[in-house]
């Protein structure tokens, strides 16, 4: 797998209990789907994603196949954990997928993504290279279809 297939999904927390659990610091975006039966990569290497849960305030928790114990998955606190782009029609709400799969891509052919931020739903493109504009990243200015995602809205541009 090459690290240009690989995006960011969070960074990996302390073990939690002793039956193999971790804290998982994830992009917000990912916050509303049930990760469980993903495959990940921390390090290049894949790893499949056998039980994920909600735990106390914002805090998430996964356990990964064949790690059932503290002294397994100690070794993964504080790596990054990445997935591929390969995964993008798993993580589609209100009919677009996770921004973070664009970064660095051109949309319509003329918008570069430069990078995103995730609070109210907007995300924070480059325009022309010269101009920036935050738009919100809804489907009134975006549309996804046949793999590709579109502005369709020009009115924030």
């Amino acid at each position: 797998m090459t690290n240009n297939n690989l995006f960011l999904l969070g960074v990996l927390g302390k073990p939690h209990a002793l039956n193999g659990f971790l804290y998982l610091n994830q992009d917000i975006y990912f916050r509303s789907f049930d990760l469980t039966g993903i495959n990940v990569f921390i390090n290049g290497k894949n790893f499949k994603i056998q039980k994920f849960k909600t735990h106390l305030k914002n805090r998430y928790l996964i356990k990964f196949e064949g790690f059932d114990s503290i002294s397994d998955i100690e070794t993964f606190r504080n790596q990054n954990i990445y997935i591929t782009s390969e995964q993008i029609n798993t993580f589609i709400s209100n009919g677009l997928p996770w921004p973070g799969f664009f970064i660095g891509k051109k949309l319509n052919n003329k918008y570069l993504v430069k990078n995103y931020f995730y609070a109210d739903n907007l995300v924070y493109l480059t325009l022309d290279s010269d101009h920036e504009a935050v738009i919100p990243f809804n489907d009134i200015f975006f549309e996804y279809k046949n793999n590709e995602l579109n502005l369709i809205n020009f009115d924030l541009v």
